[in-house]
């Protein structure tokens, strides 16, 4: 049995990956690892910004902000690596679980996805996908 996907959800906890995505930004000191974030970033805008135009789109009212606990894994993560000896290696690990949680919360929704809301969230998921294969790979673990 299908169902609509929980477009807010999956903003909010957009929302806080990108939000993490901002701080690491601000922290990290090699520049292609800058440029990869910034490029990550402007990913996760774009995915943001599409679901809430499809929230939107179906008279709701699309969420604007993240949540209470995304906010406290942020700035915790921004304590953490400003403490590391190797502050960019700690963003990539904190950036990599991250997202990791993103992707899985997109593919579960997409399962249980009318297929006009699987169309929606597949392309949204190629997206998270290219993010997570850049992630992982800078973090050195698998991905799957």
């Amino acid at each position: 049995m299908s169902r609509t996907p929980q477009y807010n959800a999956l903003i909010r906890q957009g929302i806080d990956d990108r939000d993490m995505y901002r701080r690491a930004l601000a922290q990290v000191r090699e520049p292609g690892l800058q440029a990869l974030l910034a490029e990550n970033l402007h990913t996760l805008d774009t995915l943001i910004g599409d679901l809430q135009a499809q929230v939107h789109a179906t008279g709701s009212t699309p969420a604007r902000h993240g949540t209470l606990a995304g906010a406290v894994r942020s700035a915790l993560a921004e304590m953490v690596t400003g403490m590391a000896s190797n502050r960019d290696s700690a963003w990539i690990h904190y950036l990599a679980r991250n997202e990791c949680a993103l992707l899985n919360s997109f593919e579960q929704q997409m399962a249980q996805a009318s297929d006009d809301s699987a169309r929606v969230l597949r392309v949204q998921l190629s997206r998270l996908h290219g993010i997570h294969k850049d992630m992982h790979c800078l973090a050195g673990t698998t991905h799957g």
